[in-house]
């Protein structure tokens, strides 16, 4: 909604645009295709990780345009290879281990690439009011849900099949979700109109 008040919708220069849609599309499905049509949610892990991997890889290339070229084809080579191996583990009834398999360096590429743009932010200091600057929320909520959410899903099947109440772990997720889309709010509020 906030990207259509804003008249941001379908304004792919935007580096976070694909991820927004991704995260409204993610819901919808989250709603109607699991919640009431129960499809499996092994299909839809699945299927999620390759476009979070995409619309992840596309934000962080945009957002640093022309630098750090090695690093990002070493990830990308890096990414499409742990997600092409996540379909040894994947089967119609498990959906927790490929997701791991996923998120692992899925959330290494994040944490490395936001590292290296709060690295720049504080030295360069071209920014000078963060809390202004519409990517300082995307990063800065990228880090704290991957970062927050690795070890709940690294540990994700261990959780799931031992005597522990799972849906006490999955508040981790939740609350780290509900940082994630506050801070993208916040940061769709805060982009600049042209």
């Amino acid at each position: 909604m906030v990207l259509f008040i804003k008249k941001r919708a379908f304004d792919f220069r935007e580096p976070i645009t694909p991820f927004i849609w991704l995260t409204v599309f993610a819901t919808l499905y989250e709603f109607i295709g699991t919640g009431l049509l129960e499809i499996k949610t092994s299909y839809w892990f699945q299927l999620y990780s390759f476009f979070e991997i995409v619309t992840l890889f596309y934000f962080f290339f945009k957002l640093f345009k022309t630098k750090y070229k090695i690093a990002f084809g070493i990830f990308l080579v890096s990414l499409v290879t742990t997600y092409s191996f996540s379909f040894f583990f994947w089967n119609e009834n498990e959906g927790l281990i490929p997701n791991t398999v996923n998120k692992t360096s899925v959330t290494l590429f994040v944490l490395t690439f936001s590292f290296l743009w709060f690295k720049e932010l504080f030295k360069k200091m071209e920014i000078q009011n963060p809390w202004q600057n519409a990517d300082f929320y995307f990063v800065s909520g990228f880090s704290v849900y991957y970062s927050s959410t690795f070890f709940l899903f690294l540990l994700a099947s261990l959780i799931f099949n031992s005597n522990v109440n799972f849906y006490d772990y999955w508040l981790v997720n939740i609350i780290a979700t509900l940082i994630l889309r506050t801070s993208l709010i916040i940061g769709i509020w805060k982009m600049k109109q042209d």
